[in-house]
């Protein structure tokens, strides 16, 4: 083993630039010199370090072999070194780096002092190799990053039997970031000829005095004759290939999160002619992974002689459940630049498609005996909290920030717990999204944890994050230190102000995630509802013909007979008001018989409170001395309004008692099957819980709320395609289901989707349900339709009346109210039909003026968009949206809004978009 870790090949001569002479001088001496071996005159020692030379290296104003000729030709020297191809020699890159520090030095010392004042020292570093499967033999790029000022000294790379690491360059290399900021690296080059697995030890640095560890990097070395090889056809040429999915733990626990990657080996001729090396597109199969993203680096292996480039595609990838599981297929599309031969030589670009098998592994469940507060963290981790809110008033929230480090599953882990809860109202956490961060296994991830205290608390207690760890095979569990709290008392009451109030503007939404999954017991729309669509207009009706019957019955009841029981009620209620006026025993005796003939079987607290007033009056040895008085008129009128009720009683229970039967039975069925689907989404298990909520029932009858929560599991497998898609599949079951409108709004906002745009009130509108303006519209209608009845069936001066009156200034207006409502409520079927309604399902789709992909390019469709679908055209539809365009996409980034026929739809499968659709 071989460890080069303070410089490059050890023949090369290394000088510095001497101080004694100007480039001038050193020019009119040797005008053939080249510009890159000019030396420099160092202003002063404290703000320039000086920089040694490589003096046995070609001239950089020569194009490399790797660099493209008309890239070459047509680029200052300033934009070479900045623009060079990754397969550029790094020796001219600091050679032509000299010359622009010569040329532009008062420049280049004011940045390097604004640099070291910016970036702090102190901040963390990594070490990234750019793949984790070398074959035998081949030669790797270890980078260790520092996203702040360069170390004090080179970083001594430890020793790791059986493996060759060498620098590459002399010093730290800057480079800027997409974020604009500017990070130094390190770079190795690690070579093995050793089968087996090895393990880069962590590497210690140090920066202002301050030290810093990086993580212990785990590879596997193979043998080349593993590789699996295939073919395909370039440019009419035979184009001999090797690509596979690989990780690096053969057998991992449910739920870990684990390394992965794809390995391509292609020829060493045909990699330099590769512009855009693409992003594969690859099926799950029980696992989660995140976009895989060619590294920044390429490797070079030979194989029987011939040189062939390597280029590894890392991410992370997780088992979501136990047994056999498997990644891939992929296809890879590589765009190059070939020349060819029709009738004169000529530059084409050719697209190549690489086939990548599928990759099968078994996965094992947790060991049993998880602690308690266990909930899905893997791995090693280290947690931290810290809060600006050490002195609060009473009733106030107070903000910690939870930061978990480590390596494991920080994409899916779920926050660390409060230990001791009691006394504290602990709200929802939120994580920080981690970008491409998530292709390591390694990071940092911010919890933004939300708790208010409810009584007099004097420091806000620990944290605990239990956790599994697969190395060690153990749980474990961290804690954080508790945070001094002062609770300051309430603000005293402001006086009131002299002047009227000042007014407020209206809040915006801050929605940075969607809504929570719905915990209800229905899942299904029941067969029959609990009260019919028809039971209000059925109420409304038999009120309706009860007044019209009551007005007929006003004229012509002295020329009807009444019925036989009809007559004797009457005459026996005539008889109990006929009673003598000083007998209240006799009346109280009278009035307890016909209660109990005729009325029975009535609960009714009226008549239950005439009967112990009977019995206090008749059958006690000493009844009371006091007369009823009143009290007379008050159980004759109780009599005569419970005859009445007994129809309305009877009616009304035989139409709600079989429907409610219904509904208690469907409930019930629905709250077991609701549970497993609930626990794999607290699981993380989004794949599973989609699966069992579409497995609920039967698809035509699935409830909004259903659908909303597939819906947000999609959104967390990281498609807000399919999510968007679910929730307007909820709206078309129920047009007022809020939480899908809110989602919906969230996700169109957060990707910019082409949708209806609608103004702010008809969003209030749909604050309320759909069902309900109609009912307001229909009770103001029947509402009017009964008081004009009621004066017909009503003789002068009776009360009926009056309400009767005051109802005909009310109804008229809330009949309006549900009218406007209907007819302004939000309703997507103004653009177009929900049956001819779809939604981009695809992350990134360009729209094209033809049905290919190299038609000219009319807009981008971000996911969630609502277009029409018009027609279907092969592979291609063409689509048209709410703004009046129209043109083709692939059929396969959209799904129509209602499913082709009422079978459960297929879970989503959620592909990775390819390496642009721009260039196609």
């Amino acid at each position: 083993m071989t460890n080069r870790s303070q410089g490059g090949n050890p023949s090369r001569g290394i000088r510095t630039r001497p101080r004694t002479q100007t480039p001038k001088a050193i020019k009119a001496s040797n005008p053939k010199a080249s510009p890159a071996r000019i030396p420099l005159r160092t202003p002063h020692p404290r703000l320039v370090t000086l920089r040694p030379v490589i003096t046995q290296r070609p001239n950089p104003m020569r194009r490399p072999k790797s660099a493209p000729g008309g890239f070459w030709a047509k680029t200052p020297i300033w934009k070479r070194a900045r623009c060079a191809p990754a397969a550029s020699n790094i020796i001219t890159r600091n050679r032509i780096g000299n010359l622009m520090t010569a040329r532009h030095q008062p420049l280049a010392t004011l940045a390097a002092i604004i640099l070291c004042l910016a970036n702090p020292a102190g901040a963390q570093i990594s070490a990234q190799l750019s793949t984790r499967h070398l074959a035998r033999g081949e030669q790797a790029f270890l980078e260790i990053t520092l996203p702040s000022r360069p170390p004090d000294a080179m970083p001594a790379i430890p020793n790791t039997p059986d493996v060759t690491i060498r620098a590459t360059a002399p010093s730290a290399i800057p480079r800027q970031t997409s974020g604009h900021r500017i990070e130094y690296f390190y770079q190795y080059a690690v070579e093995s000829y050793t089968v087996g697995r090895h393990t880069i030890p962590a590497i210690e640095l140090i920066i202002n005095g301050l030290k810093s560890r990086t993580e212990p990097i785990e590879f596997v070395v193979f043998t080349p004759d593993e590789l699996q090889w295939h073919e395909t056809t370039v440019a009419g040429r035979t184009l001999r290939y090797a690509a596979g999915f690989h990780i690096l733990k053969d057998h991992p626990y449910e739920g870990e999160a684990i390394p992965t990657e794809i390995k391509i080996f292609v020829p060493k001729d045909f990699a330099i002619t590769v512009e855009d090396w693409g992003i594969p597109e690859f099926q799950l199969d029980g696992v989660a992974c995140w976009r895989l993203e060619p590294s920044s680096t390429k490797g070079q292996l030979n194989v029987l002689a011939h040189p062939y480039a390597t280029l590894a595609y890392p991410s992370t990838l997780t088992p979501t459940r136990s047994g056999k599981v498997g990644i891939g297929p992929a296809k890879l599309r590589l765009t190059s630049t070939q020349l060819i031969v029709d009738g004169f030589l000529q530059r084409v670009t050719e697209e190549t498609f690489l086939d990548i098998p599928k990759l099968e592994f078994e996965t094992t469940p947790l060991p049993p005996g998880a602690p308690a507060g266990f909930d899905n963290a893997i791995g090693s981790f280290a947690v931290h909290a810290n809060t600006s809110e050490t002195e609060v008033h009473a009733g106030d929230a107070i903000s910690v920030d939870l930061i978990v480090t480590g390596s494991g599953n920080l994409d899916t882990m779920r926050p660390p717990r409060l230990q001791q809860p009691k006394g504290w109202k602990i709200y929802e956490a939120t994580a920080t999204q981690r970008g491409d961060e998530r292709r390591r296994l390694s990071g940092t991830v911010i919890f933004q944890q939300l708790i208010k205290p409810l009584d007099l608390q004097t420091a806000i207690p620990p944290f605990q994050l239990v956790y599994f760890d697969p190395i060690l095979k153990r749980y474990h569990s961290v804690t954080t230190e508790s945070i001094p709290l002062k609770i300051l008392p309430s603000t005293a009451a402001t006086t009131l102000p002299s002047g009227p109030p000042q007014a407020m503007p209206i809040p915006v939404e801050r929605m940075s995630d969607i809504l929570a999954v719905l915990r209800l017991p229905q899942t299904l729309i029941p067969a029959q509802p609990a009260l019919p669509p028809w039971l209000g207009h059925a109420i409304g009706g038999l009120l309706a013909g009860c007044l019209i019957a009551k007005a007929l019955w006003l004229r012509l009841a002295p020329r009807l007979r009444q019925k036989p029981r009809k007559t004797v009620e009457l005459r026996a209620l005539n008889e109990l008001a006929r009673s003598p006026a000083d007998n209240d025993r006799l009346f109280l005796k009278l009035a307890g018989a016909f209660i109990e003939r005729w009325l029975g079987g009535q609960p009714n607290p009226a008549l239950l409170a005439i009967l112990a007033e009977r019995d206090a009056h008749c059958f006690l040895a000493e009844p009371p001395t006091a007369r009823l008085g009143k009290r007379r008129r008050e159980i004759l009128k109780s009599l005569r309004k419970a005859i009445t009720a007994i129809l309305v009683l009877a009616t009304t229970s035989l139409l709600a008692a079989p429907t409610a039967t219904r509904a208690a039975e469907d409930g019930a069925n629905q709250e077991v099957s609701a549970n497993p689907a609930l626990a794999a989404y607290d699981s993380a298990k989004y794949e599973d819980a989609i699966k069992l909520w579409l497995a609920t029932g039967d698809y035509a009858r699935l409830s909004p709320a259903i659908l909303y929560n597939i819906g947000n599991a999609c959104y967390r497998l990281g498609s807000p395609g399919y999510a968007a898609l679910y929730y307007r599949r909820a709206l078309a079951r129920d047009p007022g289901h809020q939480e899908s409108r809110q989602n919906l709004r969230f996700i169109e906002r957060k990707c910019g989707a082409l949708t209806v745009q609608r103004p702010d009130y008809q969003y209030a509108l749909a604050r309320l349900p759909l069902d309900l303006w109609r009912a307001g519209a229909w009770t103001g209608v029947w509402l009017c339709v009964l008081a004009l009845l009621a004066f017909p069936a009503t003789r002068n001066g009776a009360p009926i009346r009056i309400a009767a009156i005051g109802t005909l200034v009310l109804a008229p207006l809330l009949a309006t109210l549900g009218v406007l409502g209907c007819n302004y409520y939000p309703n997507d079927a103004e653009f177009v039909p929900v049956a001819n309604q779809a939604v981009i399902i695809a992350d990134k789709i360009v729209v094209h003026a033809d049905a290919t992909r190299t038609s000219p390019e009319v807009i981008d469709a971000p996911p969630g968009s609502l277009c029409e679908l018009v027609r279907l055209s092969g592979e291609w539809a063409y689509i048209a949206f709410a703004s009046k365009t129209r043109g083709w996409i692939p059929a396969a980034a959209l799904e129509k809004v209602l499913p082709l026929s009422n079978k459960p739809p297929a879970p989503p499968k959620i592909h990775k978009p390819s390496a642009s659709e721009r260039s196609a």
